[in-house]
């Protein structure tokens, strides 16, 4: 019970400290700027999510790691990621707002439900080092999907 304990104390604080720092060092410079430049960070950010396709990779997680949770996260990820650089790469062209809308929605749902399923399927004893991924990315992860609902339905008046 410590450890999950301690594992929620560590997700509660990697929430604070990158909210802080992208409310202070993100949010200000990408705010104002028109939808196609203000999501490119984010994009380049969430292509590196092929990352989670480290949860099928021993010694970075133990053996015990749920496949249950560890594939829908995994390919979740990774899809993700595809989509994140797909719509960076499209991004002029008439398929560029509707990819960035389906990027948010899917990358903000895998994230949410390997949160949620986590718990359920016990994978704190069996994360290794791939806890780290989630302690420290996944935060920052679900925050630019915020910014990029928010980036979505701000009025386009409000863009400079």
């Amino acid at each position: 019970m410590e450890a999950i304990i301690l594992f929620g104390i560590s997700v509660l604080m990697s929430f604070i400290v990158w909210n802080k720092a992208t409310q202070k060092y993100l949010w200000p410079r990408i705010k104002n700027l028109e939808l196609k430049k203000a999501v490119q960070p984010i994009l380049i950010l969430n292509s590196f999510r092929f990352a989670g396709l480290s949860f099928f990779v021993p010694g970075v997680v133990h053996a015990g790691l749920n496949p249950a949770w560890a594939v829908p996260a995994a390919f979740g990820d990774f899809t993700t990621a595809i989509l994140a650089f797909t719509t960076l790469s499209l991004i002029n062209t008439a398929s560029f707002r509707p990819l960035l809308w389906l990027f948010n929605i899917l990358g903000f749902i895998d994230l949410l439900v390997a949160f949620i399923d986590g718990p359920r399927y016990n994978i704190l004893p069996s994360l290794g080092p791939a806890y780290y991924i989630v302690v420290l990315y996944v935060p920052l992860l679900l925050l630019t999907h915020l910014m990029t609902f928010r980036l979505l339905l701000r009025k386009q008046e409000a863009v400079a």
